[in-house]
């Protein structure tokens, strides 16, 4: 009895944690953004592109705001949409996640625009776009801005020439070793 009451607990969590996972489906309601390195760890000095889209055909240019993990913004880039592209149909490059929400959701006209850094930094970067539409008036000093929306990504120190592999097997000899020697300590 109760590990029934454990798992529906739990349900509501599993459904959130899931639905904070997909970064694109937004797209629905009207933007959304992304990037290729989406629920991926990033090594250092690899580049990431954000990817932006929108249905609004009021919108006509995205800025791209990349801040580091200690909240600096480091660059603040703005560009035009391209398209549009109506679902299954996408543009080349774009990442797996948008391809499968295309595929899915055939029909949706959609605007994209792309911003692609190489962050030098280990720790958790994050990616705002806003969605700009010059003729747009809105309440505030920034009249232009539609909607904003933001992803995250981790990027981590690589281990140079041995890589992953290699710092793994350093570290099974260094086990390794340490097991000799204290076998030969006892």
């Amino acid at each position: 009895m109760k590990a029934r009451y454990l798992v529906l607990a739990l349900l509501p969590f599993c459904l959130l944690v899931a639905t904070a996972y997909a970064q694109w489906p937004p797209i629905a309601n009207g933007y959304a953004v992304t990037t290729n390195w989406h629920g991926k760890d990033v090594p250092v000095g690899e580049s990431v592109t954000a990817w932006a889209g929108t249905q609004d055909t009021s919108v006509t240019q995205v800025e791209f705001k990349w801040r580091d993990p200690s909240g600096e913004l480091i660059w603040d880039v703005t560009v035009s949409l391209f398209g549009p592209y109506t679902t299954s149909n996408v543009p080349s490059g774009v990442p797996e996640e948008i391809v499968e929400w295309s595929n899915k959701h055939p029909g949706f006209t959609i605007w994209y625009a792309t911003s692609t850094q190489v962050p030098d930094l280990p720790g958790d970067w994050g990616v705002q776009a806003i969605f700009r539409d010059p003729t747009h008036v809105g309440r505030g000093h920034d009249t232009t801005k539609v909607a904003i929306r933001a992803t995250s990504f981790n990027v981590i120190p690589e281990v140079p020439i041995v890589g992953t592999v290699g710092a793994a097997a350093v570290m099974l000899l260094g086990i390794g070793l340490f097991a000799k020697r204290t076998r030969r300590t006892v």
